[in-house]
């Protein structure tokens, strides 16, 4: 045996059994091999001579070396003679070539090997064949790359569709949405367009787990309609349409209309897709319409009773007037409470069909023309203080400097009218000794094509808060001997200038205001 292999039998069993061990290690199917205490090599297995091709004078000392892959050879020379240096084991990957020319992927684990004595007598190492695992490993990143790329196309075809839904449903006059209704009852808006965050003023992420946001801002009134054609639609699987209405905090009451298509799930839940709009301009729209038409019928109506009864009133009058002067009848002192009280019923007859009149004629455009309302005002009060009957009720006037010279376009005597009824209105409700205040103000001061504000404010008893909606509707009054009439017309006239009228209850209390917003006189009028 030669003198290296029996060293290394002896090293490893000093039993005498060394033949039978050392052939052991010549066959074992690692590559192993052994360094002296000079760190060069003095031993090889069989197996290390197989794999290589070359016989053990070309290996011995640093002749292993040669089958190192030169790209490997410095850092694997490093590991070794660090570790060799240290006494630690260690660890390395490196390229050998095999017997065929090729180069093969082998770990190399080495350790320092001692004595039975514990004399230090150099490293032992054995080498395996990674080149499969290498080749998988390989193959596992080049998938794993190619995987990753794959995803990282999904997720950027994805984020185009999401960023491509974002920007249509931006688009949309309303907000997408996907409802989902288990079985349980419970429901959720798994997708919600960020339009959702301009109708209901709720974060799209606040719903995806827990639809109850949205539901907590509906009408209660509108609710349980809201919740049955939901039930109806996940019974019968057939669209959903439905219009409710919903409190928005900073809009106040809205309307919306919701459409959507079901489709039942695995689980036996089912989602809708579909998109919901805020159609309050459209409600609004529709409820002027029916008001409209329901006035321009009561207005005919109004207008042919006016006719009809104008004629026999007439007569009434002109009767009651030749009776008033027969001889015996005038300036009877028992007759004249009779006459007096006949000719004011007539006289508010009269009122009445006129006021029956305009309810039922519209308003003529040559009648707007530009009106200086701040000396208009002035005049319609000294007017309205000689004429009426509440004489001793101050008005404050209460007009800016830089309101003077404003023009707004209006009909004068429409106009006249009624400011005449509000201020009789005031009259009525107000103390004596309390003051009307008519203010002059603008809407938008830094606009010069604002509106202008007229209010009319009164320190009386006020408007009951439940009839506040019904106070300008035709015919309808609490005053007793009251017509109904009168905030009737001052709203249509108002509207057939262009303008809007509002009436609100002070705070703080008493009294009530009612403001009428009139378009200024554009530039093309006044010229």
């Amino acid at each position: 045996m030669a003198p290296h292999r029996k060293m290394v039998c002896s090293l490893l069993d000093d039993s005498g059994e060394t033949i039978g061990r050392a052939e052991i290690i010549q066959q074992f199917p690692a590559l192993i091999w052994h360094s002296g205490q000079d760190a060069r090599c003095d031993y090889f297995n069989q197996t290390w001579l197989l794999f290589t091709g070359r016989t053990l004078e070309q290996e011995l000392g640093d002749g292993w070396m040669e089958g190192i892959h030169p790209e490997d050879l410095a850092g694997c020379l490093k590991t070794y003679l660090e570790a060799f240096e240290a006494r630690q084991p260690f660890t390395m990957e490196y390229r050998l070539r095999y017997h065929d020319g090729s180069y093969r992927w082998i770990i190399d684990h080495g350790s320092p090997h001692y004595a039975i004595d514990g004399c230090f007598c150099g490293y032992i190492g054995s080498c395996y064949d990674s080149t499969r695992q290498k080749e998988e490993e390989c193959a596992l990143r080049t998938n794993q790359t190619a995987l990753e790329q794959q995803v990282e196309q999904c997720n950027s075809a994805l984020q185009r569709s999401y960023d491509l839904l974002n920007n249509i449903s931006r688009q949309v006059p309303g907000g997408i949405y996907q409802f989902q209704l288990f079985s349980d009852g419970h429901y959720s808006i798994p997708y919600a367009s960020q339009s959702i965050l301009d109708l209901f003023e709720l974060q799209p992420e606040e719903l995806q787990s827990d639809a109850s946001p949205v539901f907590n801002k509906i009408v209660a009134e509108d609710l349980a309609g809201l919740m049955a054609s939901i039930q109806e639609s996940a019974e019968t699987l057939n669209p959903w349409h439905h219009e409710f209405r919903a409190a928005i905090p900073s809009r106040g009451v809205r309307w919306f209309q919701g459409n959507s298509r079901p489709q039942r799930q695995p689980d036996n839940s089912v989602i809708w897709c579909g998109f919901v709009t805020d159609i309050s301009e459209r409600k609004e729209l529709e409820r002027q319409l029916v008001e409209a038409q329901r006035l321009e019928y009561i207005g005919q109506l109004a207008a042919g009773v006016a006719h009809e009864v104008r004629n026999p009133l007439n007569a009434i009058l002109t009767v009651t007037e030749a009776l008033f002067r027969e001889e015996g009848v005038e300036g009877n002192q028992t007759l004249t409470p009779y006459i007096e009280h006949i000719r004011s019923q007539v006289d508010r007859l009269a009122r009445l069909m006129n006021d029956l009149l305009s309810l039922g004629r519209r308003q003529q455009e040559d009648q707007l023309v530009p009106l200086a309302l701040a000396e208009f005002c002035r005049q319609t009060v000294e007017l309205w203080q000689r004429s009426n009957q509440t004489g001793s009720l101050a008005i404050d006037l209460e007009i800016p400097s830089t309101l003077e010279n404003v023009m707004v376009r209006a009909d004068i005597d429409r106009l006249q009218q009624v400011l005449f009824n509000l201020l009789d209105n005031a009259g009525q409700h107000s103390q004596s000794a309390s003051a009307i205040r008519l203010v002059l103000e603008t809407a938008q001061p830094d606009l010069v094509g604002g509106q202008i504000l007229l209010r009319v404010v009164d320190r009386g008893s006020g408007v009951v808060p439940e009839l506040l909606e019904r106070v300008f509707e035709p015919f309808f009054t609490t005053r007793r001997g009251g017509t109904g009439l009168g905030l009737a017309l001052v709203k249509q006239f108002i509207e057939q200038m262009g303008g809007m009228v509002q009436i609100c209850n002070n705070y703080p209390e008493p009294g009530c205001t009612v403001t009428l917003q009139l378009p200024r006189a554009s530039e093309e009028c006044l010229s």
